[in-house]
């Protein structure tokens, strides 16, 4: 297993400083203290998949950084987290809130803190872990492409019917099911009502594949409320990007209001 890591940022190395530190490293984290330049920051981008930040001056230099840091964070599926006071918390999470994983406003709760922290890293943890996709299409040449283009990154396996995918989910339970919105006999929707009517499989997403992109069509898909939808004229990066990115928001996304 990957060693858990924090980089902590800070223009000030001071009682709260230490006191975070230690209770993270208690907890099992190495934590990498560093200056808030992003010079430095950008010299350890890699090194670990969360970043507390703890912009201490609000000038110029904080705003390019915290800038810096949600842009790193958002494009590399890391999480962002902030310590401030109430009005920088507030304005931070008005502008960007989508890019801040957690926010604490002082005075501080350090348990909450560290273990907010534990729970960040065990979903990079599993959002790291090699997913399982089910691919249902009634299309033998796209059923196939779709294989191929997954299996790189995804362990894949692939259906030609509603029937045959029913009879799949009851020996395999992936995290991931492309189901084809048009398909004869049993299509993508009422595949896709048995599948959530059944408890062993109701909370495994589904994303509907649809070959139809104008406007009343998507409409209809989205009324179906499916987990997300893609088109299947889609070039294979953008496939790619949108599963990754599903993956990430609902893995990583569990921020705390």
């Amino acid at each position: 297993m990957r060693a858990k890591k924090i980089i902590y940022i800070s223009r000030a190395q001071h009682l709260i400083n230490q006191g975070v530190g230690n209770r993270l490293e208690e907890a099992g984290f190495e934590v990498v203290m560093l200056e808030d330049d992003i010079n430095i920051v950008n010299r350890h981008r890699y090194d670990a998949d969360i970043f507390l930040y703890y912009p201490e001056f609000g000038d110029s230099k904080t705003e390019l950084l915290l800038q810096y840091l949600s842009d790193l964070c958002m494009d590399t599926r890391k999480s962002l987290c902030l310590i401030g006071d109430s009005s920088f918390i507030a304005r931070v999470k008005k502008s960007g809130a989508g890019r801040v994983a957690r926010a604490y406003a002082r005075p501080l709760d350090i348990k909450t803190i560290v273990t907010d922290m534990v729970e960040l890293s065990e979903a990079h943890e599993e959002f790291r872990r090699r997913k399982s996709i089910l691919v249902v299409d009634d299309d033998f040449d796209f059923l196939t492409i779709m294989e191929h283009w997954l299996k790189d990154n995804y362990t894949v396996d692939g259906v030609r019917s509603g029937a045959q995918a029913l009879s799949y989910l009851m020996k395999k339970h992936p995290d991931l099911i492309l189901l084809d919105y048009e398909m004869p006999h049993i299509d993508g929707y009422e595949a896709m009502e048995k599948i959530r009517s059944n408890p062993l499989t109701a909370r495994i997403p589904i994303i509907f594949l649809t070959g139809v992109n104008d406007r009343e069509s998507v409409i209809r898909v989205i009324n179906h409320k499916p987990d997300g939808y893609l088109l299947k004229n889609m070039k294979k990066s953008e496939l790619l990007d949108m599963i990754d990115r599903f993956f990430a928001e609902t893995i990583l996304n569990t921020k705390k209001k």
